[in-house]
C-alpha cells in the first residue's frame, strides 16, 4: 500500500516490531490473547496515519510509536466487543476469541487491551491536555456502538447514518492522525486539519465497507454478501433506496423478518439508485479530504495521504 514510500514502510516494519514486544504480560492468557487480536493482520491505516502525521514536524519514534500503538490496541479492543455484541463465530477468517474460549474471558481480554491502551498513551510524553483527544474518541465510538445497536432492525435517516458511522470509525482515524501531529509539536491548526481529514476518511471508508456489503460476494474482508442486512444493519446504500422508493422499507422489513431473498433485496437496491447515491456520498467525502490535505503543510508524505485517499 505504501510501495511509494519507502520510509513509511520502514516506520511500519519497525512498529510491527515494538507493537509485538508491548503486548507483554505475566499472564499467559492475556499476552496470547492479545497477540492474537493485535497482531492477527489488518490493514494497519491507523498507525501509518499517526506515523504520516508525526512526519510533517519533529519525528521521533519514543513518542510516535506509543501513540500509533495506543490507538491500534483501541481498535482491537472494539473489534473483540463488537464480535461478543454480534455474537460472530470468525473475524478475517479466524475464530474469534469468544468463540474460541468463552464470552467473559474475550470480555476480561477486551478490558484489558482498553486499559494497555492508555498506559501507552501515557508513554507519549504529551501533556494531559492533549491526552484528551483518545478518551473523546472512546466516548463518541461508545455512543455510535450503542446507536447501531438501538436501531437495528430499522432504516434510519441519511443525516442518523452519517453522525454514527463518523462516532464508530471516523473519530479512530481522526485521533490516530491528532495524536501523531501532536507527538511532532505540530501547531493546533495543523492538528486539526489532520483530525477533519481523519474523520473525512473514516466516513468515506465506511462507506466503501458497505458498498463491499452489495457488491461483492465474498469480499476481501471475508463478509458474504448483504451480511450487514442480516445482522439488522441497514447500511447506507439500503438507506438511499429507502430514500428513493419509500416502498422498499416494506422489502426490507420482510427480509429483517428473516423471509426475503437476497437477489431481490440486491436488485431493489440498485434499481432504486441505492448503490449510484451512495458512492456519490463516498466521492463527496473524499473530496473533503483532498480539501483538507490542502490546508497542510506539503511535505513528500502528504502525497501518501492523497495516494490513500485515491485508494478509497
Amino acid at each position: 500500500m505504501w510501495n511509494k514510500f519507502p520510509v513509511i514502510n520502514e516506520e511500519l516494519a519497525a512498529f510491527e516490531s515494538y507493537l509485538e514486544t508491548v503486548m507483554a504480560s505475566r499472564n499467559k492468557f492475556l499476552m496470547n490473547a492479545s497477540k492474537d487480536a493485535v497482531l492477527s493482520g489488518g490493514k494497519r491505516l491507523r498507525p501509518a496515519f499517526t506515523i504520516i502525521a508525526a512526519l510533517h514536524g519533529d519525528y521521533d519514534r519514543k513518542r510516535v510509536f506509543p501513540a500509533a500503538a495506543s490507538v491500534e490496541v483501541l481498535h482491537a479492543a472494539t473489534l473483540i466487543h463488537d464480535d461478543i455484541i454480534d455474537n460472530a463465530k470468525t473475524r478475517r477468517g479466524k475464530i474469534t476469541l469468544a468463540e474460541k474460549h468463552n464470552t467473559n474471558l474475550a470480555v476480561y481480554t477486551g478490558d484489558y487491551l482498553l486499559t494497555k491502551s492508555l498506559r501507552l498513551l501515557l508513554k507519549t510524553g504529551l501533556k494531559p491536555e492533549k491526552l484528551d483527544v483518545l478518551a473523546r474518541a472512546i466516548s463518541l465510538l461508545c455512543e455510535g456502538e450503542v446507536e447501531q445497536y438501538i436501531s437495528k432492525y430499522s432504516v434510519s435517516s441519511v443525516y442518523n447514518y452519517i453522525k454514527r458511522i463518523l462516532g464508530k470509525t471516523g473519530v479512530l482515524f481522526s485521533a490516530s492522525l491528532v495524536l501523531g501531529a501532536k507527538t511532532a509539536n505540530l501547531s493546533d491548526d495543523i492538528s486539526r486539519q489532520f483530525g477533519r481529514f481523519g474523520l473525512s476518511f473514516g466516513a468515506a471508508f465506511q462507506i466503501r465497507d458497505d458498498l463491499l456489503d452489495i457488491l461483492s460476494d465474498q469480499s476481501k474482508e471475508g463478509k458474504p454478501v448483504l451480511n450487514d442486512l442480516k445482522e439488522g444493519i441497514a447500511t447506507l446504500p439500503v438507506i438511499m433506496a429507502v430514500k428513493n422508493n419509500p416502498d422498499f422499507i416494506n422489502q426490507v422489513n420482510v427480509f429483517f423478518e428473516g423471509n426475503g431473498d437476497i437477489n431481490s433485496i440486491l436488485n431493489s437496491i440498485r434499481t432504486s439508485g441505492g448503490v449510484q447515491d451512495t458512492m456519490k456520498l463516498k466521492n463527496r467525502y473524499k473530496e473533503k479530504c483532498m480539501h483538507y490535505i490542502e490546508k497542510i503543510p506539503y511535505t513528500p508524505y502528504t502525497e501518501a495521504m492523497s495516494e490513500i485517499v485515491n485508494w478509497l
